[in-house]
């Protein structure tokens, strides 16, 4: 029986809203199939203006700007961190095994890496636009003027040679030799001015060794790898790629090559190990990784996603043949299948286009976007192609088009709204590259429906109007067109034959599919009915129930992580490194910098709350609970370190520093005659016994017992009585402290502290500008600056050599208001300015206007052992050692920095960012769903039935061991969008429906099931190709799509019609109309998709183009309501207008 006539208020009110958007589709898709051509063409040159913006595209790579959320107080700390102590450095890491196995530790092997290290850090030069360039070039400095890289750490430091600054392989005569300088692990060196010989320790050149052998003594005897790390400079990092003419190292012409040296020196680098070191070495294989490896291994994979995309596209054409091909040589669609490839193709390059001119960057992920768009699209060409099939027959082309987009139309503009609303919602996570992602995808989804209902529906025009000529398929079984003596003439089938035997010809060896194909017979007849059974609904309510509490319970299990190998082919020797990375050199240790400001009053370097704050600074870092023991670095400590451990109270040779004790002291220019040798003063004599040699020769002959002492109360503060360290011990002139502080910096005791230091930046272009002076007497508008050396000629001159600093204060003071005077913008950043009326000037804020505190913090709090996700410790990290430092020192401003620090900011806020983005896009979900469903009761159902769709995915994702990252999200989101089609169409249709729940439900997956599984079955073989790829994002790709196609397709066919049949509102259709009819089936009134007629109940045959619409009306064949509205199926009046010959009915 029927259901009750009254209508909902809330279903007539969706359905006016549903009335008037259908009727625009139809008046669209008549338009289109009145002016097909200035659509086509209108389509085609809008497609062209999109691409043009290719042209215009940009990548962006960076780790900090696609996966580090928008605002992340991490952003403010690199940038302050990059702009006084550089942006860091180009890691190229080498990890060494033995080739067979054994002992890495042996002479051999030492002697083969030290050849390694000649043969490409100092040997290998590589050429671009002409210049030449060596690692000496490219490497990152201190400072740019200095005359050495900054050393990563080597093994080989075991045999460095101070004074020749070499690695010398002559302390290593053989294997015990070897392992003796291992263990002792040290450096002897004599410092200028000293006649004491210190000792640095490297004891922690032993963590670059693994799996480390002891004896009983507890002396280092084997290791299994060895590491070496480079450091290369960021430098010219802003230079963009582009074509360069070049070289690589044996001089062999490169015409496509990156104008980066830098990144051509890595590329040639490793190139060269892997073809030529590897393969020529006897006993080491080098791994290696450069900052470079994981972009080119990337790369590769996207390159190769050119090929899958390829596949994907044949494998859609030739699906779509076999569904729209209907093995009948007329009413065979395989012309549509391509032309529906064909506009999702224009959908993907004007997506592509659109994002060149609108400045919105390419990313890793958004690679995936073409097999996305490619699935979406094909399923709406299916759904446009279906209804455009179910059209009634007696309507003429042009009318079929306008009841395809009145039907069809509003489906997939459902599942456009909902997919483009839950994408551009998305877009204002704090993920750039889901936010990237998401609007690269609302400009997909939007172009793929607009050239659906442009460029696609022109192509269903003319296939109608070749269908009622009638012509033959251009397609016919994939092949070319049948005709008699071609050459797929076995496809022919003469009309005459047809017309008596219908669909029971053989074409192409297959029968003709039966009315609406056989799937949608099968959905009707078998399907739905077994669906709609009581004891099957109560089984698909409990499974699908059951699937979601595992969906739930997974949800709860997800851990937080992100990895560079999401990056790297499964196959790249990249993954060796990883490896070796994470089982032998996995410390888990994460280095802190703790940012001291010292640009305001109060707050300078040299001034009291630096010395005072500091340390209570670094007190509070080494309490916290990661704290790792002896790990910090504090530059001033170890400043004042240098200064008591110095001997004979630190002598302050005149060769490097100016006091005012020196001020009428003689020996300053004195010269002596002993024996046939000159002395002058020296840096390093201090012996004037020295029996003279065979000719006249220059000699020091000032002994230290004459310079001033710099460790006594006339020089500094705070010294014990009794002369032990003290760290508030500290120099008072504030002139001397930055000069002893640079002279520090150059010996190898403070080498190290260089980088601890952020100098302002007027005094890196003064002390750059006296550097670059030659070694001679510079004059210049009355200013003089003597830089001659002092051996050459005999006495003292104005700058210590090392820091190029002026010695004497005056002249400090005259070099600067003359350098200053050159360059008003560094004159500008003197703050407060110089005192211009004072002869021995010095800036009041000193030289530095930042220093850092160094630390490492331990992967876990006890001495288990470090495990390969720890996103929580991580986290605890970041946020711990920033409490920690936060309020100690209001004039320093402590802020807590790591580069870790970009990935832990992702893991502190990942959650919260899925739930947002997902909680929009249901919402969009919901309300495009309630607007175009016409009830917001069947909106809420669909809204639950794609959030458990989204819950089972979730669980298949902890099945599958997928963490949650900005990479996740990105599928999730993508996952509601698309599981919404496979929702939103059954639930039109059923809205539209008549009759009982149960037969509504039964007319909903009649008439849009086939549609639907042949829309999933299309988007899942866009995909199938990732299936193959071996990177981690294409491999979840196929994963997460894999489950939205499962999930989504089972959910809105078998879940959601049993949930409607159940409980799901009336139908929006005009329920009245319908009961006006007793003669009609029980279905009353039929869906408008259903009133397909054959030919024999009016004519012989059917009512095409040359048919009256008019006089179908006056007849009663087409009822007065418009067209598109079914017949008066109680009216069998014979149609005389059209001749049973000129138009033969086919079977559809």
């Amino acid at each position: 029986m029927p259901e009750a006539r009254k209508r909902d208020p809330i279903a007539r009110c969706g359905a006016v809203v549903e009335h008037k958007i259908s009727a625009w589709l139809e008046q669209w898709g008549l338009f289109v199939a009145r002016r097909t051509w200035p659509v086509f063409i209108g389509s085609i040159l809008f497609a062209l203006a999109l691409i043009g913006g290719v042209s215009r595209l940009t990548t962006e790579t960076e780790t900090e700007n696609l996966w580090t959320p928008r605002g992340a107080q991490v952003k403010t700390d690199k940038a302050t961190y990059d702009a006084n102590f550089g942006t860091g450095f180009r890691s190229e890491a080498i990890y060494f095994k033995p080739k067979d196995g054994s002992n890495i530790l042996t002479r051999d092997h030492f002697l083969e890496i030290l050849e390694f290290d000649t043969k490409y850090r100092r040997d290998m030069k590589i050429k671009v636009e002409g210049t030449e360039y060596d690692f000496a070039s490219v490497c990152a400095k201190a400072r740019p003027s200095d005359a050495f890289c900054l050393a990563g750490g080597s093994p080989l430091e075991f045999i460095y040679n101070i004074e020749t600054h070499r690695f010398d392989s002559s302390f290593i005569p053989n294997d015990a030799a070897l392992l003796s300088t291992i263990n002792r692990a040290s450096i002897d060196f004599t410092p200028d001015g000293s006649k004491e010989t210190f000792s640095l320790d490297i004891s922690n050149r032993h963590d670059l060794m693994s799996n480390l052998v002891r004896d009983g003594n507890n002396q280092i005897t084997g290791a299994s790898t060895l590491k070496m790390t480079w450091f290369a400079s960021r430098v010219n990092d802003t230079v963009n790629d582009e074509t360069c003419k070049g070289a690589d190292s044996t001089g062999k012409e490169i015409t496509r090559i990156s104008c980066n040296p830098t990144t051509v020196w890595e590329d040639e680098f490793e190139m060269r190990v892997n073809e030529e070191f590897n393969k020529e070495s006897k006993f080491v294989f080098a791994h290696v990784q450069t900052a470079s490896s994981i972009g080119n291994e990337l790369s590769k994979v996207i390159g190769g996603d050119v090929i899958s995309l390829n596949v994907g596209l044949f494998l859609i054409v030739l699906y779509a043949i076999l569904v729209l091909g209907k093995f009948h040589p007329v009413l065979s669609r395989s012309s549509l299948a391509f032309a529906g490839v064909a506009s999702v193709g224009l959908a993907i390059g004007g997506t592509f286009g659109l994002g060149g001119w609108t400045q919105v960057p390419q990313t890793p992920v958004t690679s995936t976007l073409p097999f996305i768009l490619l699935g979406i699209g094909v399923d709406d060409m299916f759904v446009l192609a279906g209804a455009l099939g179910r059209a009634p027959r007696h309507l003429s082309p042009e009318e079929r088009i306008g009841y395809m987009m009145k039907t069809a139309g509003t489906s997939i503009l459902i599942t456009t709204m909902t997919d483009m609303l839950a994408f551009a919602l998305s877009t204002t996570t704090s993920f750039p590259a889901l936010s990237y992602f998401c609007t690269w995808a609302t400009f997909g989804i939007l172009l793929d429906f607009i050239f659906q209902i442009t460029f696609f529906v022109c192509a269903c025009v003319w296939d109608e109007q070749r269908v009622a000529i009638p012509a033959r398929d251009c397609y016919c079984c994939g092949f070319c067109c049948a005709k008699k003596g071609g050459c797929c003439d076995f496809c022919f089938v003469d009309e005459e034959v047809m017309e008596k035997k219908g669909c029971g010809v053989p074409c192409c060896c297959l029968t003709c599919q039966k009315d609406g194909g056989y799937l949608r017979g099968f959905l009707k007849d078998y399907y739905a009915p077994t669906l709609m059974k009581l004891p099957v609904k109560i089984f698909v309510i409990i499974l699908f129930f059951g699937i979601l509490g595992m969906g739930a319970y997974g949800s709860t299990q997800l851990t937080e992580n992100f990895s560079l190998r999401f990056f790297v082919p499964s196959d790249s020797p990249l993954n060796t490194v990883f490896d070796i990375q994470d089982n032998e050199f996995r410390t888990g240790a994460t280095s802190v910098s703790v940012l001291l400001d010292h640009s305001k009053e109060g707050g300078y370097l040299h001034q009291q709350n630096s010395r005072t704050d500091a340390p209570k600074i670094a007190a509070e870092m080494e309490k916290f609970a990661y704290f790792e023991r002896g790990s910090l670095v504090d530059p001033l400590r170890n400043f004042t370190t240098y200064l008591f451990e110095t001997a004979d109270s630190f002598p302050m040779s005149p060769h490097h520093f100016w006091v005012p004790a020196y001020a009428n002291m003689d020996w300053l220019a004195r010269t002596a005659t002993i024996g046939t040798v000159t002395v002058y003063p020296s840096t390093l004599a201090s012996d004037t016994t020295l029996p003279p040699p065979a000719s006249t020769v220059v000699q020091g002959g000032i002994t230290s017992g004459e310079w001033e002492r710099m460790r006594t109360a006339t020089y500094m503060e705070g010294i014990p009585a009794d002369g032990s360290f003290s760290r508030g011990a500290y120099i008072k002139d504030t002139k001397l402290f930055y000069d002893v502080l640079a002279h520090f910096m150059t010996t190898p005791q403070g080498a190290g502290m260089r980088s601890y230091f952020a100098p302002h930046e007027w005094y890196v272009g003064f002390t750059d500008w006296i550097e670059s002076l030659p070694e001679e007497v510079y004059t210049k508008d009355g200013f003089t600056l003597d830089k001659r050396r002092e051996l050459s000629r005999g006495m003292l001159n104005d700058v210590h050599n090392g820091t190029a600093r002026p010695k004497h204060p005056n002249k400090f003071c005259e070099a600067l208001k003359f350098f200053l005077n050159t360059n008003e913008t560094l004159k500008a950043m003197v703050q407060p300015p110089l005192d211009e009326s004072k002869a021995d000037c010095y800036p009041a804020s000193g030289d530095y206007k930042m220093s850092r505190i160094g630390v490492d913090m331990r992967c876990r709090i006890d001495d288990g052992p470090c495990p390969l996700s720890n996103s929580t410790a991580e986290v605890e990290i970041m946020q711990g050692s920033r409490n920690a430092v936060q309020g100690t020192s209001d004039s320093l401003n402590p802020r807590a920095y790591s580069f870790a620090w970009l990935f832990a900011e992702q893991y502190a806020v990942v959650r919260n960012e899925a739930l947002s983005s997902i909680f929009q896009a249901i919402i969009a979900v919901g309300v495009v769903t309630i607007i175009f469903i016409s009830h917001w009761w069947t909106g809420l159902i669909v809204v639950v039935n794609i959030a458990m769709v989204l819950f089972d995915i979730i669980g298949v994702m902890w099945l599958w061991d997928v963490s949650i990252n900005s990479i996740s999200i990105v599928y999730l989101v993508l996952a509601i969008g698309l599981a919404v089609d496979y929702s939103a169409h059954i639930a039109h249709a059923f809205m539209s429906a008549t009759g009982t729940h149960d037969e509504r439900a039964v007319k909903a997956i009649t008439e849009m099931g086939a549609d639907v599984a042949h829309g999933a079955m299309s988007t899942f073989l866009a995909v199938v190709v990732m299936s193959a790829s071996k990177s981690y994002i294409f491999i979840l790709f196929f994963r997460q799509f894999f489950a939205i196609c499962l999930f989504g397709f089972s959910h809105g066919m078998i879940f959601l019609p049993v949930v409607l049949s159940l409980i799901g509102p009336g139908s929006s259709s005009d329920e009245e109309d319908s009961a006006k009819q007793p003669d009609a089936a029980p279905d009353a009134k039929p869906a408008i998709a259903d009133a397909q007629m054959t030919a024999p109940t009016f004519a012989p045959g059917p009512v095409n183009t040359m048919g009256s619409i008019q006089g179908l009306q006056a007849e009663g064949v087409i009822g007065e309501r418009g067209i598109g509205e079914p017949p008066n199926l109680s009216v069998a009046t014979p149609i005389t207008a059209v001749k049973a010959d000129e138009r033969p009915e086919y079977p559809v």
